[in-house]
């Protein structure tokens, strides 16, 4: 029996699996992804396209799973125009699947599911996590798996482009690596395929820590080794010579110190533990002699980053300048992915597009699905953006609010930044999305607790004598 066939059963009764525990199943979805392109590199590296949809299979059983049963009752905010925008989206994605300008109908396919897979998130999270307690544990050791992802990216760091250490998943067995322009350092991946996914995963995580430390109050008793997450964190995204995690945190930072700190009780304490944790681990990080070589590294390429401005302008200008080239309905959905080319093997890659190219995400939405598609896949951005920042206000409790604003800072990275085309931003995206609408529930079930307990207690109203007692009905 051949590996892919043993690959393809395994999937198999992962899906069976996750069907029966789907709450388990969305954990283990999230946690497969950052060890996705590991299995990919160096276990399978002969069925990575299989092991490349192991997660899809976990949160296809897990979808079934959690539709089958009473958690349908499950009572989400009522958002009308979300969820409106959404359908009209996934109308619009699906007659797209058919768009004649496509090559064929897979990469029509690929397209959809590019786009709305992981949106079924939104209603799932929101019932896999019982209380506080559970979603907290989740969270923090979520988080701490930074710590020997990050310790895998120091060895490639200080490791040739030519060891194993340092590869990427791909069919191209000579495609180089990449490394700081003339520095023999490579800018690493660690667990992932690709840098694109790891410097998603970096900034995802990066904002959970934040958030869990600022529900901490930023206290060092109990939050050791999530210091020592958020450092090796932080030195990853220098590793990986990506400037644009950096850029948003740098960009995002003052409106954490606002939302999640300084307007909290307490928070002129918390502040100033928050100065003193960050100058500790901003020490240790120039101190030491990899940090001051990834600092190095990084300073470099970044200093020959080019043309800054029209960077920050693009995801702005690109949909407005490719507006008189795509007419009404794009060049269909999936035209513009990374798979297109493989999924049309007999054409000249992407000659379907008849010239066009453009690299940001707003442009290639365009591109794909017209201006129609484009403004419903933006307005939902926008509004859970502005949603996700309403919440922070009425929230009760502080870890609600605290993981509200990590959502809303997510949010806002996915404005100007990818998320359908980075398979590993769109499982996060969604899953904050999903971690919002969860930690509503849970403020809501905190009040009525909270209401019950305050009550007085109503007196019981007298009984009749030789009344025959009711039946409990449950």
């Amino acid at each position: 029996m051949s590996l892919r066939v043993l690959v393809m059963l395994a999937g198999g009764a992962g899906a069976v699996w996750a069907f029966r525990r789907w709450r388990t199943a969305i954990q283990y979805a999230l946690l497969l992804m950052i060890f996705e392109g590991a299995i990919r590199k160096w276990v399978f590296p002969s069925a990575q396209d299989l092991v490349y949809f192991a997660k899809d299979v976990l949160l296809l059983g897990a979808y079934l799973g959690f539709f089958r049963g009473p958690r349908l009752r499950l009572r989400l905010p009522a958002l009308p125009a979300l969820y409106g925008a959404l359908a009209a989206g996934a109308l619009v994605g699906l007659l797209q699947v058919f768009n004649p300008a496509l090559p064929n109908l897979l990469v029509g396919i690929f397209g959809f599911k590019a786009y709305f897979y992981y949106v079924p998130l939104l209603f799932v999270v929101p019932a896999a996590f019982s209380d506080d307690a559970e979603l907290y544990r989740f969270l923090r050791r979520y988080t701490l798996i930074a710590i020997p992802v990050g310790l895998l990216a120091v060895a490639q760091f200080f490791s040739p482009a030519s060891s194993a250490l340092n590869t990427y998943a791909r069919s191209n067995e000579d495609a180089y690596v990449a490394t700081f322009g003339s520095s023999t350092y490579v800018r690493v991946t660690s667990t992932f395929s690709f840098i694109t996914g790891f410097t998603t995963y970096l900034l995802a995580t990066a904002i959970l820590i934040l958030a869990l430390l600022a529900a901490g109050r930023w206290r060092f008793r109990g939050h050791l080794l999530m210091f020592g997450a958020l450092g090796i964190t932080l030195l990853g995204m220098l590793m990986s010579g990506s400037r644009a995690p950096v850029a948003f945190l740098i960009v995002l930072f003052p409106l954490y110190w606002w939302l999640s700190v300084i307007r909290e009780r307490g928070g002129g304490a918390a502040f100033g533990r928050l100065l003193i944790a960050l100058s500790l681990v901003g020490l240790v990080l120039y101190s030491t002699a990899t940090g001051q070589k990834a600092i190095d590294a990084f300073l470099g390429r970044a200093a020959g980053g080019g043309d800054l401005p029209g960077r920050v302008a693009s995801p702005l200008l690109s949909p407005y300048l490719l507006l008189s080239e795509v007419g009404l309905l794009g060049f269909g959905i999936g035209s513009t992915h990374q798979t297109a080319a493989t999924l049309a093997p007999n054409l000249v890659p992407y000659s379907w597009l008849h010239g066009l190219n453009v690299e940001v995400e707003s442009g290639r939405v365009m591109l794909e699905l017209g201006p129609i598609g484009f403004i419903l896949i933006y307005f939902v951005r926008v509004y859970l953006a502005v949603f996700a920042f309403r919440q922070i206000m009425v929230l009760r409790t502080r870890f609600h609010r605290t993981l509200a604003t990590a959502a809303f800072l997510f949010f806002l990275t996915a404005l100007p930044g990818g998320v359908v085309f980075d398979v590993t931003s769109d499982l996060y995206y969604w899953f904050f999305t999903g971690l919002l609408m969860l930690v509503i529930r849970l403020d809501r079930e905190t009040a009525r607790k909270a209401g019950r307990a305050a009550a007085p207690p109503r007196p019981a109203a007298p009984r009749p004598l030789l009344e025959p007692a009711l039946p409990v009905v449950r």
